[in-house]
């Protein structure tokens, strides 16, 4: 019986569940995230199984026991028996402690896999924001100067004016919209051109004075809301880069996030975890379960690891919440923009950045609902596979 027990525990020990663990090297790509956590789940759930059917076989040996120490008639019999009983409870309290480092691998490599996704999409976001002409296409419709139509019927009512050495518009305050508008709009009357003709030129420019004065503030609030956006997203990035840092120090991992991802390190860090991990149950075979689960550094190492795929989860909540707010914001900038009361009467004197803005607008509203929005990761499902509550 002796034989038989150690050649199994041995047995199990030797497999160590190599090639379940290797499964999980794969990260899943967004499109893919949902058929990557049933996967995560079949073999945890998988893993588990096994090893309470080994558990459930040590327990069952300890109840055999218990039955003959009962039936036991001499006082070397029941020595032998409880001998043997106390191995079996050593053996069956070790095998639970190596059941709980190896579940606990399973649900840090998925911390790992996580991370390394979600600081994929949050530099495809800052791409996206990079990349985006927001900032030139408002400026350029907030401006009638910019307006070349408008430039032109200023220019001959500044003409006119000075004819009549009226006052001129100071340089410095030509930039402003609304003192430019304002200014226009007195030279038109002023001016010693026929009223005919003077309305003529303010029809020419009447779109656009409507559109940048009554739409100067708004578009205003999508610049600055995007800036706040694009800053956020940036403080997002800062966050998972230290939400790694932090994870990875507790097995011995210290190259940043950015240099891990540059160099493709990532075989290096998972190896680092596995010796991390067999470090720990060689330290657990040295010792006693009991003894080894009682000591203070070895449970300290162990609550670690379960506090950092918690905070994965916290992670993961905090990138959803700014994908929700996103979608919030470029919907509501969807609306300023259609909104413009006067959008069909003067549509053909709006310039092309107007149309422009609003592709990238309809286009991030489309990144954020289809491809930076991941659902999967947002249910309890892999919730309970980082906190090991996988039923």
């Amino acid at each position: 019986m002796k034989t038989l027990v150690y050649t199994f525990l041995i047995g199990l020990l030797s497999c160590g569940f190599s090639q379940q663990l290797r499964a999980f090297s794969a990260i899943p790509d967004s499109l893919q995230l949902n058929a990557w956590l049933e996967d995560a789940e079949r073999q945890y759930l998988s893993l588990r199984d096994e090893y309470q059917r080994k558990i459930t076989l040590l327990a069952y040996e300890l109840e055999l026991t218990d039955k003959s120490l009962e039936k036991a008639a001499s006082m070397g019999e029941r020595l032998q028996l409880i001998e043997q009983r106390m191995r079996l409870d050593r053996q069956l309290q070790m095998l639970v402690a190596i059941e709980e480092l190896d579940l606990l691998k399973i649900r840090y490599r998925k911390g790992i896999d996580l991370i390394k996704l979600l600081y994929e999409k949050i530099l495809a976001l800052d791409h996206h924001f990079s990349g985006m002409k927001v900032y030139q296409n408002i400026s350029v419709l907030s401006n009638p100067n910019s307006y070349p139509e408008f430039r032109e019927v200023r220019s001959l009512l500044e003409q006119r004016l000075k004819k009549r050495n009226l006052l001129q518009l100071p340089p410095l305050l030509e930039s402003n919209p609304y003192l430019s508008a304002t200014f226009s709009l007195v030279s038109a009357m002023l001016g010693d051109a026929e009223p005919k003709d003077r309305s003529k030129e303010l029809e020419r420019i009447s779109c656009i004075l409507d559109f940048t004065v009554s739409m100067n503030a708004d578009l205003d609030v999508i610049r600055n809301e995007t800036r706040f956006l694009f800053d956020a997203n940036r403080q997002l990035k800062l966050d998972c880069e230290r939400l790694f840092d932090d994870y990875v120090k507790v097995i011995g991992y210290f190259v940043p996030l950015s240099t891990c991802r540059q160099n493709d390190d990532w075989e290096t860090l998972y190896i680092k975890l596995d010796d991390f991990i067999a470090k720990m149950k060689d330290d657990l075979m040295q010792n006693s379960a009991a003894s080894y689960m009682a000591n203070a550094r070895s449970r300290r190492t162990i609550v670690n690891l379960e506090f950092a795929t918690q905070r994965v989860a916290d992670f993961i909540a905090s990138y959803s919440n700014f994908i929700r707010q996103g979608t919030q914001y470029y919907r509501k900038f969807d609306n300023i923009i259609t909104g413009y009361e006067n959008r069909d009467r003067c549509s053909d004197s709006l310039p092309t950045q107007y149309d422009e803005l609003h592709e990238d607008i309809r286009e991030t509203i489309d990144k954020f609902q289809n491809t930076y929005n991941l659902p999967e990761i947002q249910g309890s499902r892999l919730k309970d596979l980082l906190y090991g509550m996988t039923s």
